[in-house]
């Protein structure tokens, strides 16, 4: 894979999650190179400034080596696209009202795009993965919560206040549970890795329980050895997405929905009655050509996705 602009030099993506931050090169990445990325730990830093310090180390530490000509950042919170001003992100203590943009360029003196971690990932999948070629684009990560990311017309759709495609705040049941948010029924009440193991265990009660627990992957294993109860748990979340995914269709009729993260590696346990449930529920002239689609990108998708649009970005 190669990028496909103009701009001579690379990029490098930041990807700032909860536990580490993760950071690399994209056009080593692009080259299959993973060995390369550096990973910081979040705990091993007490305050805003050591992190941002250790970040910026090692992107100059990148620049020795290959031409950098801009850097892309993808956080898990809100973060205005424009200004770059993080507003706060999720399970990282601190980080809220950080000017990350206006800090890093100062002291990179290089051009840094901050953006949500799941439109990251978005564009990581349309531009290199598994959505290449598709102008309308809904991706989605499953995991601890549900984020998501869309692509219309080619570009990357954010809202008036960089807030869009957040998929998991999406309402399947007006008198359903409440969440952070006060919305009744929204789709991560129902289907994060946390909610699938209540299932699991409701479901297996009397059973012996796992060792160290249900969790998805357990689940998963169950399904492929033929356990009914296992594949009944599946077709449960299948049906949950598909009512979301399927009113998404009718509202954008994209050419793919790209679902990644951790709940999706059930492959086809999830994908096969999630694909139909979808398909029954809209009608012929979408579903004709509407692909359902696991991530190609894994634990690399934040990088990736970053780097691309800060590069793509910078050639515009």
């Amino acid at each position: 894979m190669t990028t496909d602009n103009s701009t001579k030099g690379s990029a490098i993506g930041i990807d700032f999650g909860g536990t580490s931050v993760k950071i690399g090169s994209l056009s080593q990445l692009l080259s299959n190179n993973s060995n390369n990325v550096k990973s910081l730990k979040t705990s091993h830093f007490g305050t805003v400034d050591s992190l941002i310090s250790a970040m910026l180390q090692v992107v100059n530490e990148y620049r020795k080596n290959e031409e950098i000509v801009t850097v892309g950042c993808g956080v898990p919170g809100l973060v205005d696209f424009d200004t770059g001003h993080i507003h706060m992100l999720t399970n990282v203590p601190g980080w809220n009202d950080i000017a990350l943009k206006d800090i890093m360029e100062k002291e990179l003196n290089l051009p840094v795009h901050v953006d949500n971690d799941a439109n990251c990932m978005a564009y990581a999948e349309y531009r290199f993965g598994a959505a290449q070629g598709c102008s309308n684009v809904v991706a989605l990560t499953l995991g601890t919560g549900i984020g998501g990311g869309l692509i219309i017309n080619g570009k990357l759709y954010r809202g008036s206040n960089f807030a869009a495609g957040e998929l998991g705040n999406y309402s399947i049941d007006y008198r359903g549970p409440s969440n952070a948010y006060g919305l009744k029924g929204a789709l991560e009440c129902y289907m994060g890795n946390k909610q699938i193991c209540e299932l699991a265990e409701n479901r297996f009660q009397g059973q012996d329980l796992p060792e160290g627990g249900w969790t998805p992957e357990e689940v998963t294993n169950l399904a492929k050895g033929g356990n009914q109860i296992a594949i009944e748990i599946w077709d449960q979340v299948a049906e949950w997405l598909a009512s979301a995914l399927a009113s998404t269709a009718w509202l954008l009729n994209p050419d793919a929905f790209v679902i990644g993260g951790g709940v999706a590696k059930a492959g086809r346990f999830l994908f096969d009655p999630l694909t139909e449930k979808i398909k029954n529920q809209v009608s012929d002239v979408i579903a004709k050509d509407l692909k359902i689609l696991p991530a190609f990108f894994g634990n690399e998708s934040g990088i990736i996705g970053s780097a691309a649009q800060a590069l793509d970005y910078s050639a515009n």
